[in-house]
Order: structure tokens, then sequence, then C-alpha cells
């Protein structure tokens, strides 16, 4: 992250908001500023699938069952293997479709002698395997997990509106969704932490449910993931990697 790529023209954008996937209309050289996952634990990978399996994947992953293996195949080939995504001003690409790059030329112009400041260390990025963090306060902690309910609504709303465009459908569905005020996620307890307790990052970032990023990590004896966002207000660097 903070370094630069090339997007070749014609490489699928997708946006991070409101909007549809379009084809670069030119070469251009953008600034990384987040890089992600687009693995099936992802609110990301549903838009890497053609219409026809995304509502088979929708009721999998509600449900029980496994994702079917033809739409494993297709993400699989359309990702080259790697499904991690890069993110440059509310838009991202596969990091499988871009090209390391070097500064814009005026990013490079920049005037001689002129310190850049340098910017500090956010807790996410120190974050790494194996440091130490301990509990600043009290509080209960919460994580997030799927919530059956969402993927059996989208899938009947989607349905009957197939008449639809593909990326009209998307936001009919999207708006309905929230006028229920029906969630892809709930939240729920994880249990209490106290001022002083510690923990042990057990393995790297992913990019998480509900677009958040989980901390597999180990504490009291015991593995487990939440959300980053649900660790941040509480915690503090005790020992680096």
């Amino acid at each position: 992250m903070g370094g630069y790529i090339r997007v070749p023209k014609g490489t699928c954008v997708y946006p991070t908001g409101d909007g549809v996937e379009a084809p670069s209309a030119r070469d251009q050289v953008v600034k990384v500023t987040n890089i992600f996952d687009v693995d099936v634990k992802s609110d990301n990978f549903y838009l890497l699938l053609p219409d026809d399996m995304r509502l088979r994947y929708f009721e999998a992953s509600g449900g029980k069952r496994p994702i079917d293996q033809d739409i494993l195949e297709f993400t699989d080939r359309l990702t080259k293997g790697d499904y991690r995504a890069v993110e440059w001003s509310r838009k991202w690409a596969l990091i499988a479709d871009v090209q390391p790059a070097e500064a814009r030329a005026r990013a490079k112009s920049a005037k001689k002698g002129e310190k850049t400041e340098k910017k500090p260390v956010t807790k996410q990025q120190q974050m790494a395997i194996g440091s130490v963090w301990r509990f600043t306060q009290d509080t209960e902690l919460r994580y997030k997990v799927r919530n059956p309910a969402y993927a059996a609504m989208r899938g009947d709303i989607e349905s009957s509106l197939r008449e639809l465009p593909s990326h009209a459908r998307t936001q009919t569905v999207n708006a309905k969704l929230n006028e229920l005020g029906i969630m892809d996620h709930t939240d729920e307890s994880w249990g209490q932490v106290t001022a002083g307790e510690t923990f042990t990052v057990r393995s790297k970032l992913t990019h998480g449910f509900a677009g958040g990023q989980d901390v597999p990590m180990l504490f009291r004896g015991e593995k487990f993931t939440l959300p980053y966002a649900s660790l941040e207000p509480f915690i503090e660097l005790v020992a680096e990697r």
C-alpha cells in the first residue's frame, strides 16, 4: 500500500460504492490506498460473478452448503489464483490485472530538498504476526456473523426482478433490503475483557466479513478471530514482532 500500479486499458474496474464495473478507458498510473481479499469471505466476491452464478452464491453463502465448484473454478480463473484486489480513489481492480509502476512524473517533480512528512504508523500496520497487544480498558468485545435471513431475502427479491438489467437490479435489491432493515450480518457478543490483559496476533490480516479487517489471534489460550474495528479503540501495542 502507498505504492503505485499501472492499470492497463481495458482492465475491469469496480467502484467501491454505488456504480457499475467498467473497463478502464485508458492506461493509468494510480497510488494504492488499500489491498484486500475478494475470496468467498468478502463482500466484494459476488461482484466478480456473472448473473447466473450470483443467486446460487448467495443461497450457499447464507446457508450451510458449500459454494458450487463451478463458481470457485470461474473465480479462480478470473483472479489467476490470486484472490486479492487493489483500491485507489474509490475504485478497485483485481491485483492479477494490474502491474507495479513508478510514481507518476508529476509526483516525482516535487521540489528538491522539500522534506516529505512521514505519516504515523497506524495500529493496523503495526498489527503484524507475532505482535503482542494489551487491552487499555474493561470492555465487551463484539463480532459480526452472517445473517441467514439476508441471503434468502436477497434471493427472493432478485428472483422477482429478473427482467431488470444487472446493475439496475442490484441497486433495486440493495435499496429494498435497506428499506426492510435487513443486514448481511448480525452483531454478537464475544465476551468481556479486562484492562491489562494481552493477546498475540497469530495470523495475517485478511479482508473480513462486513467490510472489516479480521484479526486471527491467541488470547487466554484460545485461537479466535475478531474484526479489527471491534478491537482498535481498546488496544495498545506491547511488543512488535
